[in-house]
């Protein structure tokens, strides 16, 4: 299955300029789902358009391995008013995923092992260990899931990510060759990095799979862009940017504007001004809410097909938690 084929609503899953959570592919996605792992402007005739409490998605075709197909409607849970800003966007899959908190917790557990494994190898290391805030300033969650939706930091960033987060994975490159062989291991040897990842393995659920969730994560949003409700919020949110000075034929168009380079740190007044008008339009085309709650229909179907997967995966975070505070309360 393509996940970068354009959806009805004129998006594609997590490209590098968005942000958006997407199937991280290989060994790196354990860590990364882990240890880590934009005022409104409106037009008049940009009326809110609540979503409504159920959703019916439309029918189509799942690949082989995929979970069994949606049902033809999934009403939202009773009672659960409609996202009125981006706080409000929590998905039934972030419920198996790790907080900043846990994040930083286990981090913090890699860091000590590695640190006392190079200790003993004769190296004193001092690996980052961020904290809960630091992965929350660089995690924008479910923020830009349906594109740019936070008004703050579209005023602030425009459409660029912002720029702080946990340290990057080269906190290494300081170190001296034996200390660097004695981290990563040579032949015949192992290395200290993979030696921690045994030690922090130990106890946890095998049968957890993690690059499902992911995949499942990234087909929701994907196979929900062309919900019906979501379309026509589309067309709503077209309007209102043309009427706001901002004429693009979707919001993908809109990040993707040639004139935000989004590789480099400079922002732009325009993009300010226009991401800012898009984030707006997004809240009062009724954008936002119908995708999430067509979103939610869907993850919620996904985990009521799959609940043996699930429960796989909440022992296995469950047992990494457990894992990291015993080795930092040594």
């Amino acid at each position: 299955m393509r996940l970068t084929t354009c959806g009805g609503a004129g998006f594609r899953i997590g490209p590098p300029e968005t942000g958006r959570r997407g199937p991280t592919r290989g060994p790196a996605l354990l860590g990364a789902l882990l240890t880590g792992a934009c005022a409104a402007v409106c037009a008049a005739g940009c009326a809110p358009a609540p979503p409504p409490a159920t959703l019916p998605l439309p029918p189509s075709a799942s690949p082989p391995g995929a979970a069994p197909p949606l049902r033809p409607s999934v009403p939202l849970p009773p009672g659960a008013p409609p996202p009125v800003r981006v706080a409000d966007l929590v998905l039934p899959f972030d419920a198996y995923r790790p907080t900043p908190g846990q994040r930083a917790l286990m981090a913090r557990a890699r860091a000590a092992l590695l640190a006392r494994c190079m200790h003993r190898r004769g190296h004193a290391v001092s690996p980052p260990r961020p904290d809960a805030a630091a992965y929350a300033a660089g995690d924008p969650g479910n923020s830009r899931r349906y594109g740019v939706a936070d008004p703050a930091r579209a005023r602030r960033h425009g459409y660029h990510l912002p720029t702080s987060g946990p340290p990057g994975p080269g906190w290494d490159a300081a170190l001296g060759r034996s200390a660097r062989r004695d981290l990563h291991g040579t032949p015949g040897r192992t290395g200290c990095d993979e030696r921690v990842t045994a030690e922090l393995d130990r106890r946890t659920n095998p049968g957890a799979d993690w690059q499902w969730l992911a995949l499942q994560d990234a087909r929701t949003v994907e196979g929900t862009a062309r919900h019906p409700a979501v379309v026509a919020a589309v067309a709503r949110w077209k309007t209102c940017m043309e009427r706001a000075g901002h004429p693009y034929p979707s919001p993908e168009a809109a990040i993707a504007d040639p004139r935000w380079d989004l590789r480099s740190a400079a922002v732009t007044a325009r993009e300010k001004r226009t991401a800012t008008a898009d984030t707006g339009c997004k809240w009062s085309s009724g954008l936002v809410p119908a995708w999430f709650a067509a979103d939610t229909a869907a993850q919620r179907a996904v985990i009521a097909a799959e609940p043996a997967r699930f429960a796989s995966l909440r022992d296995d975070l469950r047992a990494r938690l457990d894992r990291a505070a015993e080795v930092l309360e040594r």
